[in-house]
């Protein structure tokens, strides 16, 4: 049997590179795509002038510049569009046209420059800041009151050295009732005596100063997976309190090896500045006699 070959000079002409046939390209932005330009220019609104100057400034030191405020559209972009890594983001940048064209670039950075510019925008931008206008117009949208308030975490993966958590050697511990008049009991009356006033302080003090006292630094946990087998994760942990609509009207991040209840109630002081609400959901992980 003989089967017949195009020759490859008749394919040449259609070998195109993706760079060289997007300058050619345009097409009618999409319904998702004016959405996220929406996004975008609202944010930048939210801005400061002094912010604004300085995210509008170009690192270039030899290289191709990016304007900061254009990295922040991208990390922005990032959570529109759902991405898991910064290098779906990039990829998806350079498949897509309209989205350079939103975000202001002609070309797409590589995943080194990312990391370095996001840490400058982080410098200059305060995410809690930032966090309290869009709040704070989004009171103004909706009201104060909302339905019920959502609580829960997640763990943040890092590619970083955790932290070593120094493990204090326990004592065994005596069975048996305490005497009275003995040291133990003196002891143990003392601890909770402690612990007693701990959650007092723990309850009147503002929530800014609760998550201050939490661990910051990476971290290592184990969850419990759907086989019943404890799973080990490094990284950080995003405490987030959302609305009816899944709008965080609060959050906080943590170290992964922060449990969720040391987090519930200043999440749920964070949220009553600004809104009221009616009750609030969490799963199992936040049983506590505290809560």
């Amino acid at each position: 049997m003989n089967y017949h070959t195009v020759p490859s000079v008749l394919l040449q002409p259609l070998l195109f590179s993706h760079d060289e046939l997007s300058n050619h390209f345009f097409r009618k932005p999409s319904e998702r795509e004016l959405e996220s330009l929406s996004y975008l220019r609202i944010l930048r609104g939210l801005l400061a002038a002094e912010e604004l100057r300085l995210l509008s400034l170009s690192n270039r030191l030899g290289r191709t510049g990016y304007p900061l405020l254009s990295i922040l559209s991208i990390m922005v972009l990032k959570l529109l569009y759902q991405q898991l890594t910064v290098r779906q983001t990039l990829q998806l940048l350079q498949e897509n046209e309209n989205l350079r064209m939103i975000v202001e670039i002609d070309s797409v950075p590589s995943e080194a420059t990312m990391s370095r510019l996001s840490r400058q925008v982080e410098q200059i931008v305060d995410p809690q800041m930032l966090h309290e206008r869009i709040m704070g117009l989004y009171q103004e949208t909706t009201g104060r009151v909302i339905g019920h308030l959502s609580i829960d975490s997640t763990v943040i993966e890092a590619r970083e050295k955790p932290i070593k958590v120094a493990q204090q050697q326990k004592e065994p511990k005596k069975r048996g009732p305490k005497k009275k008049g003995s040291p133990e009991e003196a002891e143990y009356r003392a601890k909770k005596v402690q612990e007693t006033q701990q959650l007092a302080q723990y309850l009147v003090e503002s929530p800014e100063v609760s998550i201050s006292e939490l661990e910051k630094r990476c971290s290592l946990t184990a969850k419990q997976n759907s086989q019943g087998r404890r799973q080990w994760f490094i990284g950080y942990k995003a405490h987030m309190a959302c609305d009816d609509f899944g709008v965080p009207v609060a959050f906080a991040v943590t170290g992964a090896c922060v449990h969720d209840t040391q987090a519930a109630i200043p999440l749920m002081k964070l949220t009553q500045k600004n809104f009221d609400f009616l009750y609030a959901l969490m799963d199992k992980g936040y049983v506590s006699t505290d809560i």
